[in-house]
């Protein structure tokens, strides 16, 4: 019984020094029980990953917001398996119901504290983008945001993180065709230009269907990261924006590829033929 006590004792300190003080009591049951008392207007961004969501973190990261970028469970894995699960649109309520509970078990204590603290939940782990049509029906007043980024500049920072090679132990997160036969044949630069197109696909279905604030990183200005707070409702002086869009953050140390202006012919072309459509509807030329 002592032990047990001084655990929750732990876990409490933990939480507290992890999100904030907090300011009132709240059970995981009664959580649980009233989501929409509890969890008011979350934000979830939505995107294929490298493409400015730290930079978006530590600028939302104040006082009043929790903000997610790693958090523990990443949703890694799991997030390809939600992929595989809605795709087809013809996901069984059972199914719905288990990717339900899988976030929510992994967020309990996420949603419990930022709650306890009196805190907005922000998540821009790029992890939860395919489980965007179930967190929509959890919570019905969240605010969804699609960050994307050029294409070009998506497959050079993945290639050079090794994306899709042979032995990478992280490719078991990225997703791949259904049924592709030619898949293996692929070249690297295919393989995650597909990824690029694949996932924002994904959340262009989403968008449909749902409301979700579209933001261009490669258009990152005052202006454009304004609207975006303004729409989110979150109180962040226009001079915290001026001197975030100085910082660089997350960027890569590691790897070496062309930038895509200088790519040669034939490695823009086959972006070209895999993205391109969606390219042009970002407004970028290819």
């Amino acid at each position: 019984m002592a032990f047990h006590l001084i655990e929750k004792y732990i876990d409490e300190i933990y939480w507290n020094f992890k999100i904030g003080r907090s300011v009132k009591k709240l059970s995981v049951f009664s959580l649980r029980n009233d989501l929409k008392k509890h969890i008011k207007s979350p934000v979830f961004f939505l995107s294929t990953g490298r493409c400015g969501t730290q930079w978006f973190s530590n600028l939302l990261s104040t006082k009043e917001n929790v903000v997610l970028h790693s958090p523990v469970p990443s949703f890694a894995s799991q997030n390809r398996t939600v992929y595989k699960t809605l795709i087809n649109e013809n996901a069984t309520e059972n199914e719905i119901n288990l990717i339900k509970e899988i976030y929510l078990t992994g967020r309990e204590q996420h949603l419990r504290y930022s709650s306890k603290s009196a805190k907005k939940m922000i998540e821009t782990n790029n992890y939860i983008t395919f489980f965007a049509p179930v967190l929509a029906t959890i919570f019905p007043d969240a605010k969804f945001v699609h960050l994307y980024r050029h294409p070009g500049e998506f497959v050079r920072s993945g290639i050079r993180r090794n994306y899709y090679t042979k032995n990478n132990p992280d490719d078991i997160k990225r997703i791949v065709p259904q049924n592709n036969e030619d898949w293996p044949d692929y070249s690297q630069i295919k393989k995650i230009a597909w990824l690029w197109q694949e996932t924002n696909t994904f959340i262009e279905k989403f968008k449909m269907k749902n409301e979700c604030y579209s933001f261009n990183f490669n258009g990152l200005d005052t202006d454009n990261v304004m609207q975006l707070v303004n729409y989110l409702q979150i109180d962040i002086e226009i001079s915290r924006v001026k001197k975030q869009l100085n910082k660089k953050l997350n960027v890569q140390k590691t790897g070496s590829f062309e930038n895509y202006t200088n790519w040669d012919d034939n490695q823009k072309n086959e972006l070209k033929e895999t993205c391109g459509e969606l390219a042009k509807t970002y407004g970028y030329t290819l």
